[in-house]
């Protein structure tokens, strides 16, 4: 990145995102690197934790050193922990916490923050520009989808706010000083409602730091060895949070699985359920679930394709570019595939959902051998890396706005 002076920048986030375990957070991530690797310093300053980071005689505050000049700051005061958890209960959006930041209600350390920020990153359309100095500092949104048709899709009191969010949404192009859109769509949308028309809108979609997927010889055997699998089985990873479209996803595989049953177990064939949409590790029939790692790039390493059942939602699927990044042959529901730049048969196994998983893997097992289908993958990779790689992504987003001197 051709950068200028070194700025400070503060990048802020609804809830706290290290360890990364959702493909928000993984974009989030991205971007913050980018920009610490460029030489700025990045404070990812997080205005609510996790549920496990709250104890009752705890510390109000946790910092994070991610890697130099990258730092979380978290903020785990319990009135605002209790506000989160009570909503989350209760199936609730984050309308709570746009109101509280809307209106400057915020914790004294993120006003301090505000006040010496050269340029803020914003976390979703739930993170407005909050009120106070330096109101001539720049605040770009950055958008990982459309908020108001995930809840159009969510639960009772989520469709509820559908509108809400979109009115919100709608007024983004006024509110902030430009917009990193994540897809086509969410660009459509936002230029549509850019009054002014002097939006650029860069597109920073859903793409990974291949280095993190990069693992050392002899690394899938060992990861293969400890998940008991030899040569003759398959493993096909499926990665993903304990979001409910994945959870919907998962759902619908395992019911595929159980149709498929006997083919399955004939094949060898395994499902990896890699992070926490699974609460703890367990093995049933063709799934192996790990529950939270630390460190992902083993069992991408040990795995000879990436499939993505998913059927809902809204943006694109990081999972999709964690594959890729991995070098993995991708299955993949057409939806699945929102927001790419792939075309199915040519450079992915589509299947729809239903008995179509079937055909699709038995492609897998019989087009082209591992070393053929790695070698498939790693072309897909070059020939798609600037749209996947979030550094390259970034890179021409902040070339578009030169003013920002970043």
């Amino acid at each position: 990145m051709q950068s200028g002076d070194k700025q400070k920048i503060l990048y802020l986030c609804g809830t706290k995102i290290h360890p990364a375990t959702t493909g928000g957070f993984l974009h989030t991530t991205g971007i913050a690197r980018t920009l610490a690797r460029a030489g700025h310093e990045v404070c990812l300053y997080s205005f609510a934790g996790r549920a496990e980071d709250y104890r009752l005689r705890g510390p109000r505050r946790e910092t994070i050193a991610v890697e130099p000049n990258l730092y979380e700051d978290v903020h785990l005061g319990l009135g605002i922990g209790l506000l989160q958890s009570a909503n989350r209960r209760l199936g609730y959006p984050r309308r709570w916490q746009y109101e509280m930041l809307r209106r400057g209600r915020v914790p004294n350390r993120l006003k301090q923050a505000l006040s010496q920020a050269s340029l803020v990153l914003a976390d979703s359309a739930f993170v407005p520009p909050v009120p106070g100095p330096r109101q001539d500092t720049p605040w770009i949104l950055v958008s990982h989808n459309l908020e108001h048709r995930l809840l159009e899709q969510g639960s009772p009191p989520e469709r509820r706010s559908a509108a809400w969010m979109r009115r919100v949404e709608a007024a983004a192009p006024q509110t902030f000083h430009d917009i990193f859109a994540c897809t086509e769509e969410d660009q459509a949308f936002f230029r549509q409602h850019d009054s002014s028309g002097s939006r650029k809108l860069p597109i920073v979609g859903s793409g990974v730091d291949a280095a993190a997927y990069a693992s050392p010889p002899g690394t899938r055997e060992q990861m293969r060895a400890e998940l008991g699998l030899g040569d003759e089985d398959s493993l096909l990873i499926f990665g993903g949070s304990k979001s409910w479209q994945n959870l919907d996803a998962l759902e619908r595989l395992q019911a595929h699985a159980a149709d498929q049953a006997d083919f399955i177990r004939r094949r060898r064939i395994h499902f990896l359920l890699l992070g926490s949409i699974a609460d703890q590790p367990y093995r049933e029939g063709p799934f192996i679930a790990t529950g939270r790692v630390g460190e992902v790039a083993p069992f991408f390493a040990a795995s000879d394709a990436g499939i993505n059942p998913v059927m809902k939602g809204s943006g694109a699927n990081t999972k999709i570019y964690e594959y890729m990044a991995a070098r993995l042959p991708v299955v993949s529901t057409p939806f699945g595939m929102r927001g790419s730049n792939l075309n199915p048969d040519e450079d992915y196994l589509p299947y729809e959902d239903g008995p179509g998983l079937r055909a699709a893997l038995e492609r897998l097992l019989h087009e082209r051998d591992r070393t053929q289908w790695h070698a498939f993958a790693d072309a897909l990779w070059q020939r798609e890396s600037a749209r996947c790689d979030i550094g390259e992504m970034v890179r021409r987003a902040f070339a578009q706005l030169p003013e920002l001197g970043v």
